[in-house]
């Protein structure tokens, strides 16, 4: 069986020469690169939803120059913290992106000696295709947060980066008593780069309400300075962000030529699943 459930029907898919198939007859090609695509027609709200190329070819470019580590190894500590008592565990990214994130709670996990089981999904298909290839030991699928491919009570852990997601989805495939980490923009997040695009750029607001099902296990606020050495690390960092497709060419110009580092600001929480 895969870890997949069909996204038509709910059933299990099964794995059978580079094909999933469930018992109804829906069947899903698997990719190459060893990923497979399970975001319905229905589901999208456009051609090719989420990230382009380009997009994903820059934020795997800045991660991998290590200017989020800081962030990356805060992530793999709070997952190392909540499941060192587990045996074994699974381990789900909800908006996996190029799977920067799940690669860094491996890694962590790994040293502590804990048998682990790693997915991700995302809606864009050109991270998910950088996801398969570079982490083959993970499965990966083009899927919709809000539509989550899997069966429930089967994850003990879930990432969610700086994704959209269901809250009803992240409590029905969790465990009882699993844990829901959430990272979040802070209010003072690339505050240097939002001041060089607009008069009056806005903080971002933080989340204050506890997601029903679950209760706040622990919150972390995450500060640290990025230098930007060159203009492609600016344009790189640019085009992560929404920003990228609002801003004048005139400010983009001007913040390429001058921006030389940035405030990042993360707000992490830690939420467990409360018992029925």
């Amino acid at each position: 069986m895969s870890v997949w459930c069909c996204p038509s029907c709910a059933l299990p898919l099964e794995a059978s020469d580079r094909v999933l198939r469930c018992e109804k007859g829906h069947t899903f090609d698997v990719a190459k690169e060893g990923y497979v695509n399970l975001l319905l027609a229905q589901q999208k709200s456009s051609k090719q939803p989420g990230d382009n190329k380009a997009m994903v070819n820059a934020r795997r470019m800045f991660l991998q120059q290590g200017y989020y580590e800081p962030l990356s190894r805060k992530i793999a500590e709070l997952a190392g913290k909540y499941c060192a008592n587990k045996p074994s565990v699974n381990v789900f990214d909800a908006g996996c992106g190029e799977g920067y994130y799940l690669n860094a709670i491996a890694m962590h996990l790994a040293e502590l000696n804990l048998s682990l089981a790693l997915s991700g999904i995302d809606i864009s298909k050109f991270a998910v295709q950088k996801a398969a290839k570079q982490y083959p030991n993970g499965h990966f699928a083009v899927a919709s947060t809000y539509h989550l491919p899997m069966a429930p009570e089967t994850q003990d852990f879930v990432l969610q980066v700086f994704a959209p997601s269901s809250e009803l989805e992240i409590a029905r495939v969790l465990t009882t008593a699993g844990y829901w980490l959430t990272v979040n923009p802070g209010p003072n997040h690339l505050t240097e780069l939002k001041q060089a695009l607009y008069d009056q750029p806005a903080q971002h607001k933080a989340i204050e309400h506890v997601p029903e099902g679950f209760s706040l296990q622990e919150q972390v606020s995450l500060s640290f300075k990025v230098t930007l050495e060159t203009a492609q690390m600016r344009q790189a960092l640019l085009m992560m962000t929404p920003f990228y497709w609002s801003a004048s060419q005139d400010k983009q110009t001007q913040l390429l030529e001058t921006l030389s580092s940035v405030n990042a600001d993360f707000d992490l929480r830690v939420y467990v699943k409360a018992s029925r």
